[in-house]
């Protein structure tokens, strides 16, 4: 009877070492669990913090983004106005030099209508005159007489374009001669030197059109000897 109380009481011991290591089994992975689903939890919240901070400080960078684009529109639409200092106006300032706008009055030149005006078309003037071209100087021509082997004329050129010409006459000759210009072989003459002495030099400028000229002595039968010559103008 004693042996089977022994064999319960062991029996029941062992049952309850068995419900003690069970129960310990069971409660370690709750707690574990419970410790992952806090770690979780605080991992949720850290982020849902931290979210909230940044759509807060995102606010507050829109709040002060949409004040300073409001500003700015604001300072557009109203521009800064400038205080201008007022103009005095005394009796009779206006006649004293002033307009009344403040500005200088133009000033004209006596004489010349129209101020600046005036100014300008003496400068379109003279850039006109600057503009046409220069008269051409005077043709030269040397007309030469001897008479120590023959009565001649001796022309340094025989052709000059129309316009001023100037005859300069050079007597190198024994005796006086003179100087002859004529239209054509017998027409008018369009001018003329007087007698020079030998070893004279005298000159001669007429305004010669063109055609044929004929230079001459006027003197008895010097021409006819041979003392004269022709000028083509062209």
């Amino acid at each position: 009877m004693r042996g089977a109380w022994r064999l319960i009481l062991l029996a029941g011991a062992l049952c309850a070492v068995c419900a003690a290591w069970v129960a310990i089994a069971i409660a370690a992975p709750s707690r574990s669990a419970g410790g992952a689903t806090a770690t979780a939890g605080e991992s949720h919240r850290s982020a849902t913090v931290a979210r909230r901070c940044h759509r807060a400080e995102h606010r507050r960078c829109g709040e002060s983004g949409s004040r300073a684009s409001r500003h700015k529109r604001k300072a557009h639409r109203h521009p800064a106005h400038t205080h201008s200092q007022p103009l005095t106006a005394g009796a009779g300032s206006q006649g004293q030099g002033s307009t009344p706008n403040g500005s200088a009055p133009e000033t004209s030149t006596p004489g010349a209508p129209g101020g600046a005006g005036s100014s300008g078309g003496g400068a379109s003037a003279e850039s006109g005159s600057l503009d046409s071209p220069p008269p051409p100087a005077p043709t030269h021509v040397e007309v030469t007489a001897e008479d120590k082997e023959g009565f001649r004329f001796v022309l340094s050129r025989s052709k000059v374009p129309a316009g001023k010409t100037i005859l300069e006459f050079v007597n190198h000759g024994q005796d006086e001669h003179n100087l002859n210009a004529a239209e054509g072989s017998e027409g008018e003459v369009v001018g003329s030197l007087a007698n020079t002495p030998a070893n004279a030099h005298l000159s001669l400028t007429v305004d010669l059109k063109p055609g044929s000229y004929t230079l001459f002595c006027s003197l008895p039968g010097h021409a006819a000897k041979g003392m004269k010559g022709t000028l083509t103008v062209e």
